[in-house]
């Protein structure tokens, strides 16, 4: 009796400091996507509604994409008390890619309701080019695939793919903002997202000038790089 107790007892702490699996992480992300939606839905029904649920669930996919894309240089520039988002690029990421499936459905959503589609040409292959990169990488995240591709494989897959993401949302938030500097409501809607689209890439660049400066940096100040730094 007194050793199940002790056994017990020594459990208990592993299990309380168990991190949360990737699944938790896209369920939840994907769960606030929905939620967003059904709730702008439910406020301005179907017709009114679609649009800024789009836009709303856009933003919430692009913040978990930001942190996926620039949390380990934010971690490299700042200090410690970023490093968890380093730690979890990998759950960030696939956390985007499953908030997205609810702006995808409503994006499909809008071209079934549509006399013309809302997207077309140039516009339409972008972002549908988009979408094959985040599901890629999201494929390439489970069951080592990533081995296939091989050390330089996967790294050179990731950078084209994150950065042709985010040029992606930057041509939908950059445009914008400077269409919107007449209109207050227009710009705040979308100003501090292109800012963020501008930020991410300079993030990096800063972060891997600092490496390179200072090659024992990583190592004195975070101990060994996490995989999804590298």
């Amino acid at each position: 009796m007194t050793r199940a107790i002790s056994e017990a007892e020594t459990k208990a702490p592993t299990q309380a400091n168990r991190k949360p699996s990737i699944f938790f992480w896209m369920g939840l992300a994907f769960g606030v996507a929905l939620a967003l939606a059904a709730a702008v839905l439910a406020l301005k029904g179907s017709q009114n509604g679609l649009v800024p649920a789009l836009r709303l669930t856009a933003r919430w996919s692009f913040l978990l994409f930001w942190v996926a894309y620039s949390g380990g240089a934010t971690a490299q520039l700042f200090g410690p008390a970023f490093k968890p988002l380093a730690a979890r690029g990998r759950e960030f990421g696939l956390a985007y890619a499953a908030a997205m499936l609810i702006h995808l459905g409503l994006v499909v959503w809008l071209f079934q309701i549509s006399v013309r589609p809302p997207l077309s040409g140039r516009p339409f292959v972008f972002f549908s080019i988009g979408m094959i990169w985040t599901y890629l990488l999201a494929l390439f995240s489970f069951g080592g695939l990533t081995k296939v591709l091989g050390t330089r494989g996967w790294p050179r897959l990731r950078i084209v793919a994150m950065n042709y993401i985010l040029f992606a949302f930057a041509l939908d938030f950059v445009p914008a903002t400077f269409r919107g500097i007449a209109h207050y409501g227009v710009w705040l809607q979308y100003a501090p997202f292109a800012a963020m689209c501008i930020a991410a890439p300079l993030l990096v660049l800063a972060a891997t000038a600092r490496r390179r400066l200072e090659p024992g940096y990583d190592r004195i100040r975070f101990g060994p790089v996490p995989q999804s730094m590298k």
